[in-house]
């Protein structure tokens, strides 16, 4: 609950006493957006929300998950409540009580190793949460030194708050590069003091070795090599190539069938003439029955390589200074008794102040990717790398397309200073890999609620975040596709009426939680439609979703909680379909 606008309400209505005014009197127009002291006040549909702002009257049964995230220092950990959304929600506020965590102590040591009290490294915990893609993870740190955490009566290596209940995957993973990640499990029904998690002994580890060459067996210098399972898992050391190209890496004796993958290393020296690819070993290798040294990896002969410089130029024919470059290229067609599954190099780089950058490629077709800064007028644009040779090659960019439009609120009031991003997705609505890759652009309306912002061709999902202090909440508006009509056709984006969705978190012994930071999330979230996706016009919240969207999506409004442990969230009606 805000205090400053009970306060301005409070004001208000004295007011209108000493003056001998009817609140009966008051009409929408003579408030600030929003605001209303009765029902009379909203348009029709919508009511009154404790005499401070209209709220929408009808709400569809809607579940949720609430995710309550409490101050590090508070003792308490992260926990998910599912509540089912009505249109009674508004008029019950919700209570959510924190359980006292389970506490796990103890200490991380090696089989055999009586030099160390506690092996130090990073803990991981996960375990499945109550929203599809979203974990339960909780993190802390192994010491070397043991130390006296509060309510422990011996000295421990580390100290894991999580919740109970749950039967977590556990995931180690040392400081020291002569020992290999570990994994296990955790089941956490309530607190456990000296949790003692042993490694496997030195002796127990498997030494694998091998060498990496290339063209007439030269060796190929600063590549880091490790074992990794199909989940992504690391499984060993990572060793690196040295001047013979040989390698040496620790696997733990449980690994499961994993594959040899390799790529630059950072760290290591390498040759400037040549190209560092990265690979992977197609078939699985079996660590328990792999003795000795591996098989040599030969990455056939690698072509001569050449200094190419790219000129980059905007439509207007002027220099791109900061565009980002991504080239990326497949060095050889391997033979099917090779046993590399593929086998690429990639460049990365920055344009300068002249537009201008300089790659040592060899004379291989590749895909070259060039993304202007944000606010620049140029295009992304994507292009098989032909015409890449040794000298200058000159690419021009095409203009990006001027999206402009007007944001108000369901009463048509401007909305100033809201936040309008436009986010890639797919075609099918779904968001692009999750490697950051999608272009997304933002832009702040002016006192009249109008924006004008130059986006990529393609199809976006456009959020609002309306200012803070408004009482409006946060919306995906639609998904449009921006193409060379969109300039000619304005948006007109209209934020529904909020629901309120209140509260209190306490702990289980009745004392109010201060800082809690409370998030509402979708279950499942999809996109509703729009009615300009071409055509410019207004774009409301639809009734018939239409794809998923992108990741941050789950998250439909958030707030803390007040000194009393009370908290508010505005929250659009409708954003989410659960089927």
């Amino acid at each position: 609950m805000k205090r400053s606008t009970m306060a301005i309400w409070t004001w208000r209505r004295l007011l209108a006493s000493v003056l001998g005014l009817s609140a009966l009197g008051c009409t929408a127009a003579d408030l600030p957006a929003g605001e209303c002291a009765v029902d009379a006040d909203c348009v029709t549909g919508l009511k009154c929300y404790e005499g401070r702002f209209c709220v929408a009257a009808t709400v569809a049964d809607t579940p949720v998950v609430i995710r309550v995230s409490p101050p590090s220092d508070s003792g308490f950990v992260v926990e998910q409540f599912k509540v089912t959304l009505t249109g009674a929600s508004q008029n019950e506020p919700r209570k959510f009580v924190l359980t006292e965590p389970a506490v796990i102590r103890g200490t991380v040591t090696q089989k055999g190793n009586l030099l160390s009290a506690s092996i130090p490294g990073t803990l991981l915990v996960t375990a499945p949460g109550d929203v599809e893609g979203r974990e339960l993870t909780f993190q802390t740190t192994s010491f070397s030194a043991l130390k006296r955490f509060p309510g422990s009566g011996t000295a421990q290596g580390y100290e894991l708050r999580v919740q109970k209940g749950h039967d977590y995957a556990l995931a180690f993973w040392p400081q020291s590069d002569e020992i290999p990640p570990h994994y296990s499990t955790l089941t956490a029904g309530d607190s456990i003091d000296q949790w003692n998690l042993v490694l496997p002994a030195e002796s127990e580890l498997k030494t694998l070795t091998g060498r990496i060459v290339a063209g007439d067996n030269k060796p190929v210098v600063g590549l880091s090599v490790w074992l990794r399972d199909g989940d992504g898992q690391a499984w060993s050391t990572r060793g690196k190539t040295d001047a013979k190209g040989q390698y040496a890496f620790k696997v733990d004796p449980t690994a499961p069938p994993a594959h040899l993958v390799f790529a630059p290393d950072a760290s290591a020296p390498a040759d400037t003439g040549a190209i560092l690819p990265s690979g992977e070993v197609a078939a699985p290798l079996e660590v328990t029955t792999v003795t000795g040294e591996l098989p040599a990896i030969h990455l056939a002969e690698l072509p001569t390589v050449t200094t190419t410089v790219l000129h980059i130029r905007g439509p207007d024919g002027q220099p791109v200074a900061g565009a980002a470059v991504h080239l990326t290229m497949k060095l050889a067609d391997l033979p099917d008794d090779v046993t590399l599954a593929r086998l690429s190099a990639d460049w990365d780089a920055v344009t300068d102040a002249t537009g201008t950058v300089r790659l040592l490629v060899p004379p291989l077709i590749g895909d070259l990717t060039l993304t202007p800064p944000p606010k620049s007028t140029a295009a992304r644009q994507q292009q098989l790398a032909t015409s890449l040779k040794p000298g200058d090659v000159t690419i021009d960019l095409v203009a990006r397309i001027r999206v402009t439009g007007t944001v108000t609120d369901f009463a048509s009031r401007s909305v100033a200073d809201a936040e309008v991003t436009l986010r890639e997705v797919e075609s099918d609505g779904e968001a692009p890999d999750t490697d950051g890759d999608e272009a997304t652009f933002t832009v702040k309306p002016d006192a009249a609620g109008n924006f004008s912002v130059w986006a990529d061709p393609g199809k976006y999902a456009v959020w609002v975040e309306p200012p803070p202090g408004t009482s409006l909440a946060r919306v995906m508006a639609r998904i449009d596709d921006v193409t060379a009509d969109t300039a000619a056709n304005p948006w007109h984006l209209v934020l529904p009426p909020p629901m309120v969705l209140a509260g209190e978190v306490r702990s289980q012994s009745g004392v109010a939680l201060t800082g809690v930071q409370v998030d509402v999330l979708a279950v499942k979230v999809q996109t509703p439609n729009g009615t300009g996706s071409r055509r410019g016009g207004d774009a409301q919240l639809g009734t018939k979703p239409s794809g998923t969207v992108v990741l941050d999506s789950h998250l439909l409004g958030s707030a803390l909680s007040t000194s009393d442990g009370r908290f508010e969230v505005l929250l659009a009606p409708g954003q989410v379909a659960t089927q």
